[in-house]
C-alpha cells in the first residue's frame, strides 16, 4: 500500500504538494488514523490537526500550514 499526504490550497483547491509516507508505516498509521480494518487501496481521508502532527513525526518533516487542506490517500502499490 502506498500512502500519500496531499495538500490543497484553501483558496483555489489546487494541489500544492504531496508527501509520500515511508514504506512499512502501516502499523503506526493505523494507530494515528484509528483504523480497525485493513485499507482497500481506494480510500481518502481528511486529516485533523492531531493526525497531521503525528504524521509529521512519522515522516520527520514539518509541513502543516493553515493555507492548506490536508488529505491522506491510500493506493494499491
Amino acid at each position: 500500500m502506498i500512502y500519500i499526504v496531499e495538500a490543497f490550497d484553501k483558496e483555489d483547491e489546487s494541489l500544492a504538494f504531496e508527501i509520500a509516507l515511508p514504506e512499512g508505516c502501516e502499523t503506526q498509521l493505523a494507530k494515528i488514523m484509528n483504523w480497525t480494518s485493513p485499507q482497500r487501496g481506494d480510500e481518502g481521508y481528511n486529516l485533523n490537526d492531531a493526525q497531521l502532527s503525528n504524521i509529521e513525526v512519522l515522516t520527520n518533516k514539518c509541513f502543516k500550514n493553515e493555507k492548506y487542506i490536508f488529505q491522506l490517500t491510500c493506493n494499491v502499490g
